[in-house]
């Protein structure tokens, strides 16, 4: 085994050891990631409006500098106010929304699972099952293990490929729509709670996740 495979099968271990079985960490985590992402908006659609960061401070009636740092992914002091202003200056519309979080979490937790268990059905490593989907293995560790991930149609294209798994039904559960039927919400859910593994594939699993990936193929 190479001193890099090593590397990142150490590194794996450690993120799963120490950050997802901590739900505080697990917390600080996901709001890292809420932060990235609306700095990560605001960046987008100022250059889509083609202005500048001081252009876009003037509409706004603050400075450069305060602009900057919303563009931060490191910075977590987004105020509604602030955030509402930004919108109406980049002609975009603020929406706050508040759901249950549980159906969701099931379904991307099916998700996660199906991508890790096929990964480890077809005995892939990390690398080998990135390259052969077409995006880096730390894209692909991410779409596993990460909670906040949205793949493009274009991933879940190259997933379902990889994968043997319908396009559609992938997106329902990485969560691109909001109604999702219930008898698929339900084996989704069956899916996720009855499989548990973390280096290897055992028979029980491989036999669930054969029956779930029939049931995506032939139902709804």
């Amino acid at each position: 085994m190479s001193n890099k495979k090593k590397q990142t099968d150490a590194m794996s271990i450690l993120r799963s050891k120490y950050i997802a079985s901590d739900s505080k960490r697990e917390s600080e985590l996901e709001k890292e990631r809420l932060n990235a992402k609306v700095a990560r908006l605001i960046f987008d659609y100022r250059e889509e409006a083609g202005l500048t960061q001081k252009q876009l401070a003037e509409l706004v009636g603050t400075t450069q500098s305060v602009i900057s740092r919303l563009e931060d992914a490191d910075y977590d002091g987004h105020s509604l106010t602030m955030l509402e202003r930004i919108a109406n200056a980049l002609n975009r519309k603020l929406s706050i929304d508040m759901e249950d979080e549980k159906p969701a979490q099931e379904l991307h937790h099916a998700f996660q699972k199906l991508l890790y268990l096929s990964r480890l059905k077809k005995d892939w490593s990390l690398e080998k099952a990135a390259e052969k989907i077409g995006i880096t293995s730390a894209e692909l560790y991410y779409l596993e293990r990460s909670s906040d991930c949205h793949p493009s149609p274009f991933v879940l294209y190259q997933l379902s490929q990889a994968y043997e798994v319908p396009q559609e039904k992938l997106a329902f559960l990485a969560g691109a729509f909001k109604q999702v039927p219930d008898e698929l919400r339900h084996e989704a859910s069956r899916f996720a709670a009855q499989s548990d593994s973390f280096d290897k594939i055992t028979p029980a699993e491989r036999k669930l996740l054969d029956g779930f990936i029939k049931i995506l193929k032939t139902k709804f």
